[in-house]
């Protein structure tokens, strides 16, 4: 009697099973080709585990790196369930599982892994930091020292699959460059029969990836070329349809798109491609408004065959359970809208898309070496993005694509993507190669980044006291100080790093501020709810008055977090189960409305909070809450409610508590906050606006600003006390607006000018 087939065995990728396994077993590269959908990324894993390349009983592993955490986490669930394995989201040392734990996944801030894990699932960026390894530099003075040795060699992977290299991120471009040293080292090492060295094979994989490019690359020599395997996708005729004009408001567009389709065409899902969160949510709501009247409308029109509207949003900020809902089936007569970022161009398949909606835009984060600044910009998508956009349409079966821009507009659209390298800062990437003793200007970069972009990184890390020149040998080389490898250890970003190391110097109170507001701004996400309604807007400014700080929006966004914290101490309290339980969650749940707080995003900023509670205590940056923080569990999902209490503050049963800002003093954290940041420092001008300090780059307050100048009337206090500002970022849309703003006093910036010269 016949087995039963077994999940995937239908995709493509499983006519050339047998190649493929042939192809790795025998050379130590493989370049992998094949479209999203025919099932690479899931079954070439589970090939190596079959054909005993990777040994389940074994010590190693397979690794496979995603640009994205998104999808390093859905596909390492997915994985998890074709193997019968448990589930990597609920992984957890308190309790092992009862099912094979062979799949796990790692992003930063979660990792779910364990001493079984067999296929890992990772990010470029937490592959990287496998290399990097532990410094061994103390981040507190008196902390013991660490002697761990850092091979870098990542031993315990004999197999990793670098996958979507086409992205062309900067940590992929990184990573394609720091494996091909340790491939060739590790070959080295082998060949001589070095004790627990095995040869590490690589599997370059891409849905449009430039083979030869890569083949060239990787290859020991030019006689030796790395062979390139080329998968069919199961690619079906995908109709093409334009605008005849260019749209002025792309988000009115797509609604209408989606209406139309919905009411006219046969039933099958609906991908939208936005540029950004904001942008989903105002979709979602315009979307959900008029699937409110869609029963009223049919029964007026009188029609019977109208099927229901199912909105999911699909987004970096998005925690695995809320993503998960993407990827369910669709209920019966119902169709499903998936409204995501440029994370669904090649990354995921969504089963059930039949049809595309593509607003031609993306949006990007763009470095100038000029301003010293990097700005968030809504830019035109290449033509290979639009074609990767149309071909999720195509998937299982014939499909249509709505492109909101005409076809001229599309022939004057760049051939292919900018590699992140080229257009963004690169100070973390800059001191990651440092902490390996490797220069960024002579390393080995599949596409070297512009000498000027990272000139300005060095410049930066110098600014920050990262690293310093000194002569060796008759020549000047750039060396990591010893605040440089305390920098480099952080999983954050120099700046961030900085500021928690500087806050942790002003004593326990500032750590743990600092500590917080890293949390925070480390979320995909702002903690407060946006609306592009000017009613609900006005509403929800008015809720969260009670966090506004006049120094501005770091302050702001600590009140919430400790009003939040405060909400779960008093609803774990006051119902039986604690947090957990159904009338904690109703609880906090209806404390988030009030207060017009993201509940989702502090939950994410608690996950984060609580890695980064544990790697202050492991590098004895001591902060003030630490006794009620320790605990040595993996944290739970970022989007499920948490039975962990740890550092609540306390407080007794009753009402749910009213914040009252005020308790605090962030007097200290705001000094900390301009060191090593000049570029995000600036002075207001006659007119109201600011001038950056480093450079001649004006611009205004976001109106969502707490310190905007349309919100002091109300409080009592003027714009023009507000005279030097520090900014987390600027966005450039029709004008520059500097988010996330803090006051600070202009004597201050006298002696940040003085540090960094000094």
């Amino acid at each position: 009697m016949a087995s039963a087939p077994r999940p995937g065995e239908a995709l493509p990728v499983w006519a050339g099973r047998a190649a493929i396994v042939e192809r790795i077993r025998e050379h130590d590269t493989v370049i992998l080709v094949g479209e999203t959908g025919s099932g690479k990324t899931t079954q070439v894993p589970q090939f190596l585990l079959d054909a005993g390349i990777v040994d389940k009983h074994g010590k190693h592993m397979v690794g496979i790196t995603q640009p994205r955490r998104v999808a390093a986490t859905s596909l390492a669930r997915r994985v998890a369930a074709e193997m019968g394995c448990a589930d990597p989201a609920m992984i957890s040392p308190k309790a092992p599982s009862e099912r094979p734990e062979y799949v796990g996944y790692s992003v930063r801030f979660d990792d779910r892994t364990n001493r079984n894990t067999r296929i890992k699932f990772l990010t470029d960026g937490m592959l990287i930091r496998e290399i990097l390894g532990p410094v061994d530099v103390p981040l507190a003075e008196g902390s013991p020292q660490k002697s761990k040795s850092k091979s870098g060699l990542l031993k315990r992977y004999s197999v990793l699959i670098i996958d979507e290299a086409h992205e062309r991120s900067l940590r992929t471009d990184m990573l394609l460059g720091l494996v091909k040293q340790i491939q060739r080292e590790r070959r080295r090492r082998a060949d001589a029969n070095e004790p627990g060295i095995v040869p590490l094979k690589l599997v370059i994989m891409s849905a449009t990836i430039d083979a030869e490019v890569f083949a060239r690359f990787f290859a020991p020599e030019p006689q030796a070329p790395v062979p390139i395997l080329y998968v069919a996708g199961r690619q079906h005729v995908v109709r093409l349809f334009h605008t005849e004009e260019s749209c002025q408001d792309w988000t009115d567009a797509a609604v209408r798109a989606v209406m139309q389709i919905h009411v006219s065409k046969a039933l099958g899902d609906i991908l939208v491609f936005a540029t950004g969160q904001e942008e989903i949510e105002s979709l979602s709501q315009s979307l959900q408004l008029f699937a409110s009247q869609l029963e009223a409308w049919a029964a007026a029109e009188g029609r019977e065959d109208v099927p229901a509207l199912l909105v999911r949003p699909l987004y970096a900020a998005l925690g695995p359970a809320a993503s998960a809902a993407v990827f369910t089936p669709t209920p019966p007569h119902t169709r499903k809208v998936v409204l995501a970022t440029n994370i669904a161009e090649t990354s995921i398949t969504i089963p059930g898309v039949k049809y595309v909606v593509d607003s031609g835009l993306v949006k990007e984060k763009v470095f100038s070496p000029q301003t010293g600044i990097e700005t968030l910009q809504v830019l035109p998508v290449s033509q290979s993005s639009s074609v990767q956009r149309a071909g999720r349409a195509g998937r299982e079966g014939p499909g249509e694509c709505y492109r909101l821009y005409t076809k001229e507009a599309f022939q004057t659209l760049q051939k292919a993507p900018v590699p992140e390298i080229h257009r963004t800062e690169l100070s973390g990437a800059a001191l990651q190669l440092y902490a390996m003793g490797l220069d960024p200007f002579t390393f080995g970069w599949l596409d070297a980044p512009d000498a000027a972009l990272l000139q300005e990184a060095v410049l930066h890390l110098a600014e920050l006291g990262a690293i310093h020149t000194q002569a060796e040998h008759g020549a000047k080389v750039v060396r990591l100080t010893p605040l440089g490898r305390k920098l480099a250890l952080l999983p954050i970003t120099p700046s961030y790093a900085r500021l928690l190391v500087a806050a942790a110097e002003r004593g326990p109170a500032v750590a743990r501020q600092a500590r917080d507001l890293v949390s925070i701004l480390s979320a995909d996400r702002g903690v407060f709810v946006e609306s592009h309604d000017a009613e609900r807007r006005e509403a929800a400014e008015r809720a969260r008055d009670v966090f506004v700080d006049p120094s501005g929006d770091h302050a702001t966004m600590l009140n919430a977090l400790y009003g939040y914290l405060a909400a779960r101490a008093h609803a774990q309290q006051s119902h039986a189960g604690g947090v957990a339980s159904a009338g904690a969650k109703h609880e906090v749940r209806m404390w988030c409305q009030t207060h017009a707080v993201h509940e989702r995003t502090m939950r994410n900023v608690l996950a984060i909070r609580k890695q980064l509670m544990r790697i202050c205590q492991q590098h004895g940056l001591a902060c003030d809450d630490e006794e009620r923080g320790k605990s040595g569990a993996a944290p739970a999902p970022a989007d499920e409610a948490e039975g962990d209490d740890e550092a609540l503050v306390v407080t007794k049963g009753g009402r749910a508590p009213v914040y009252e800002a005020g308790g605090e003093d962030y007097s200290a954290l705001l000094q900390c906050l301009g060191l090593g940041r000049l570029s995000n420092t600036a002075l207001r001008q006659p007119d109201g606006s600011f001038r950056r300090i480093a450079g001649g780059l004006s611009f205004k307050l976001h109106p969502a600003c707490t310190l905007h100048p349309a919100r002091h009337g109300a409080r009592g206090t003027s714009a023009a006390s507000v005279q030097a500002i520090v900014f987390e970022e600027l966005v450039l849309t029709s004008q520059t607006f500097a988010r996330n703003v803090s006051r600070i006093e202009p004597a201050w910036l006298q002696e940040l000018v003085g540090a960094s010269r000094a």
